[in-house]
């Protein structure tokens, strides 16, 4: 385990008690570190996992990139149309698309994205129209490594919330600062092992 992942583990054990009696036995979660993936190719991707299984997403999202493809184009350039025809609801095409629009209106101010500090990322994403907290933080999380936030939206981290308080423990994540993000992350990793 690196001394990072070891620091932010221990700090998470000294905020959250009773954490202790899932976490210790744990694998531990690897620091954040930027994707490198240009934001425009990032977030439309995001927008379409968002309130899907994983299988149904990856779906998805390899009939969108397929389509893209033959055509030539980012994801974000398909039409209205095509990305309905690969499964997207409206409400995501139309997102999808709002995120094109934004991009050729304001390249420059997307190319910034990673200069910005977490809160003023997460407002400049959210002015794209369809695009809410939970996308944006996802962005900031796992696209910009952004180390602490919560996006307590996400259904998931909130039924790790609520099995943890039946075992006693009460997860506070305001406790968790500088690291609320690593803290989402060992709650996602503790759901999909079926830990808790």
């Amino acid at each position: 385990m690196s001394e990072k992942a070891s620091d932010v583990k221990q700090h998470l054990l000294s905020t959250q008690p009773g954490f202790e009696l899932v976490l210790l036995e744990q694998d531990h979660v690897d620091p954040l570190t930027p994707s490198g993936l240009d934001p425009i190719e990032a977030l439309p991707r995001i927008v379409m996992r968002q309130m899907l299984s994983l299988q149904a997403s990856k779906t998805i999202i390899s009939r969108v990139e397929a389509r893209a493809a033959e055509q030539g184009v980012r994801i974000a350039q398909l039409s209205y149309d095509d990305l309905l025809e690969c499964g997207l609801s409206r409400n995501k095409a139309i997102a999808v698309g709002a995120i094109e629009a934004y991009w050729q209106q304001s390249r420059e101010k997307m190319q910034q994205w990673p200069l910005l500090d977490c809160d003023d990322l997460l407002r400049e994403v959210q002015q794209i129209k369809g695009v809410g907290p939970w996308s944006a933080s996802i962005l900031a999380m796992f696209h910009f490594a952004h180390e602490d936030l919560f996006p307590i939206q996400d259904s998931s981290l909130r039924k790790a919330i609520a099995l943890l308080k039946e075992r006693d423990v009460i997860i506070i994540p305001e406790r968790a600062t500088p690291y609320r993000s690593y803290l989402a992350c060992y709650l996602w990793q503790l759901l999909d092992q079926k830990r808790i």
